[in-house]
């Protein structure tokens, strides 16, 4: 048998969480984001593959820049995208060519750079777009994190995790105002 327990919301006892996700949906991307540059990776185009190797052994990702001065973004490197050039998918002995998709793999040659590994179409959010729209995105393209530009320059980088984290603050605080009106 299956009960329905009431949220506490609605029962009086604490906020109205809908409400405040509702409000929480309208935030800008700015406010939420980790701009913290100096913890977050880059690396340009023409990095050796052996020291991307080495950055994502204790990083997620790393984004690609034209240069570090200027941060015009170029691309991202992944976990995943590592995945792919060290075990890359067998192909048909019988196929000369492989259209519509790179074909990039360390086994077989032809990586040297960042810029041979990394992945360029790139789903970004500005920092005057709302929390509600930059989830969406994430959803619709099943990302965990998303690039933040403004004129073509990554100026931070929103990851569920930093969404999270301002989420639960703003639970708390909630939280903490309620129970001051209730004095």
């Amino acid at each position: 048998m299956v009960k329905f327990i009431k949220p506490r919301s609605a029962i009086g006892s604490g906020p109205d969480i809908s409400k405040i996700l509702k409000q929480f949906h309208q935030i800008d991307v700015g406010t939420v984001m980790k701009s913290d540059m100096w913890d977050m990776s880059f690396v340009t185009p023409g990095t050796p593959v052996e020291e991307v190797i080495s950055i994502l052994s204790s990083r997620k990702h790393i984004w690609v820049v034209d240069d570090k001065r200027s941060m015009r973004l170029m691309g991202c490197i992944t976990e995943r995208d590592l995945v792919e050039v060290l075990a890359p998918r067998k192909i048909d002995p019988y196929h000369f060519t492989i259209s519509g998709s790179h074909f990039r793999s360390m086994l077989f040659g032809g990586l040297d750079t960042a810029e041979d590994m990394m992945t360029t179409d790139l789903v970004t959010i500005h920092p005057k777009m709302t929390i509600g729209k930059a989830l969406t995105k994430m959803k619709r393209h099943h990302l965990k994190r998303l690039p933040v530009v403004s004129k073509g320059k990554i100026v931070g980088e929103l990851t569920m995790k930093s969404v999270l984290l301002q989420f639960k603050k703003v639970l708390r605080w909630s939280q903490i105002m309620e129970d001051q009106k209730k004095v």
